[in-house]
């Protein structure tokens, strides 16, 4: 476990325990977060030789780079607390959500119980009806795909054949995380909605860019498969939000 106190030689130890070179360490932090863009081996040698300290959040983000815990101390407790408020999205549910199938359905053959379905998640979700989301594009085709639980919809996303996601809806974490999986394979790239502040920031973070539309949902575009990728967009599949917590309530 990574902690304040000793960080630069345990962080010495574990990239060599991965046999990441000063290198290649440092390029793919830089690939995989903005917060280490421009990072230089020069500074990553102070790091390990105790001579200079990252920043909390970057201390954080390399513990997660390796999937490894963080020992808080009293001194960082304080950023810990200022966190806590920052919303991320749905919270894992009390009772764990199965998926008993997923159902691809051309958007204007909808039923009207699942379309009623859809656009109240959508309204409730991003605070606009789905009718304006979808009209800040161009008129396109669009398929939904239905996550079900025996007969009743847990979660849904909506996308054009160009990877336009125009509605990416869910009643907990679980579910979130099988519609992001079922969408690999279908695009290279994507224009994904976010929900919170904070999730619109840590896309940014891992190198998506803000796609502007006259919807008042935020949208950003990027690569799928480097999201895939992105050991630090792995972490918030596995529910460790901790980094894009921090993050969001460092910058205000």
């Amino acid at each position: 476990m990574f902690k304040k106190e000793g960080f630069g030689s345990k962080l010495r130890q574990v990239r060599k325990d991965n046999k990441l070179s000063q290198f290649d360490f440092v390029s793919q932090l830089a690939n995989a977060h903005k917060e280490f863009t421009g990072l230089s081996q020069t500074t990553l040698s102070l790091w390990e030789n105790g001579k200079r300290e990252p920043s909390f959040l970057r201390r954080i983000a390399i513990a997660r780079f390796f999937a490894e815990g963080y020992e808080i101390s009293e001194q960082e407790k304080k950023f810990v607390s200022k966190s806590k408020a920052t919303e991320v999205g749905a919270r894992p549910s009390l009772y764990p959500v199965s998926i008993t199938d997923i159902v691809i359905i051309d958007y204007t053959r909808l039923s009207e119980k699942q379309t009623d379905v859809v656009s109240k998640g959508h309204e409730h979700f991003y605070n606009e009806p789905l009718a304006e989301t979808m009209s800040a594009f161009p008129e396109s085709y669009y398929s939904v795909s239905l996550l079900m639980n025996e007969n009743a919809i847990v979660g849904h996303y909506i996308a054009s054949n160009a990877g336009v996601i125009v509605s990416f809806c869910f009643i907990d974490n679980s579910v979130a995380i099988k519609m992001v999986l079922d969408l690999d394979g279908k695009f290279t790239s994507v224009i994904l909605p976010t929900r919170t502040p904070a999730i619109a920031s840590f896309f940014q973070d891992l190198h998506f860019e803000p796609y502007p539309t006259a919807s008042r949902v935020k949208f950003y575009k990027g690569s799928l498969k480097d999201l895939y990728n992105n050991p630090f967009f792995k972490d918030l599949l596995n529910n460790n939000a901790d980094l894009v917590r921090f993050s969001k309530a460092l910058k205000g």
